[in-house]
């Protein structure tokens, strides 16, 4: 993990931050084509509200130094279908922080 990767990711006592940690659990994986979701939704009903933890992850892999892509792979453009496509190594890593 780079020092700057450190400085984002990590508290003083060099745990890593839980609001970080919630972004990335709150996002979903696909192994297959490498592709982070990084949208969701929470509540119910009327009080339901749409979340992003896009930022999270960008400055965690700018920091780290990898390439990516972001696109939208829902059938109308929704939410739910934002993601950010990845390298093999920076998609393990990413998986792996949320452990």
């Amino acid at each position: 993990m780079k020092t700057q990767t450190k400085k984002i990711l990590l508290t003083q006592k060099g745990e890593i931050n839980k609001s970080f940690l919630r972004m990335i659990q709150n996002c979903r994986f696909n192994k297959t084509e490498r592709k982070i979701y990084t949208d969701y939704y929470s509540g119910s009903g009327r009080f339901t509200s749409a979340h992003s933890s896009e930022n999270t992850i960008l400055s965690i892999l700018k920091a780290q130094g990898y390439k990516f892509e972001k696109g939208n792979d829902a059938p109308k453009g929704g939410i739910l279908g934002n993601f950010i496509k990845v390298s093999k190594t920076a998609f393990e890593f990413i998986e792996n922080l949320q452990n």
